[in-house]
């Protein structure tokens, strides 16, 4: 049988929270993820809303409504180094976790002709990728007014920032 004397239990406990407040704080300062947000993307017909997203590093995107569509990155329109994602048609929550600041272009491949064609930027600063978006978007060959229009909603949205 184990006895604990009140003194030793109370010294206990404040070493435990004096571990639990350290564990916190360290928490809140090195880990990126703590401070994440969920952002959502919907459909609307043939459009993404908002079409423009503007997000931090670590933020997670879920998309919805997304019965009939799919999305993923369009090749050579994100940041060098980002995650390309694809996902299923009708694929409900689908969900990315953007650890890579830039502008990132996303299409619903099964409707892109219709112009559904959205944009995530990730960061505070002006996205370094712009320039190489710009050079890429000759080499689309479906789709290719929709994604310089949402270019240039990019574009606008920045200059009013």
């Amino acid at each position: 049988m184990t006895f604990i004397r009140k003194r030793d239990n109370q010294a206990f406990t404040a070493r435990t929270k004096t571990t639990l407040v350290s564990a916190a704080l360290f928490a809140a300062l090195f880990i990126p993820t703590a401070n994440a947000e969920e952002h959502i993307v919907r459909t609307r017909r043939t459009e993404w809303v908002p079409s423009v997203l503007f997000i931090q590093p670590g933020d997670t995107v879920v998309w919805k409504g997304m019965r009939s569509h799919e999305t993923e990155l369009i090749t050579g329109m994100g940041p060098e180094g980002a995650f390309a994602w694809d996902s299923e048609i009708d694929a409900e929550d689908f969900t990315v976790t953007f650890d890579v600041e830039g502008a990132y272009i996303y299409s619903c491949d099964v409707h892109m002709n219709f112009g559904m064609v959205g944009a995530i930027i990730v960061g505070d600063d002006p996205p370094m990728n712009l320039s190489s978006i710009d050079a890429a978007l000759p080499s689309i060959e479906v789709g290719r007014q929709a994604v310089r229009r949402i270019i240039d909603r990019v574009k606008r949205a920045l200059a009013r920032r």
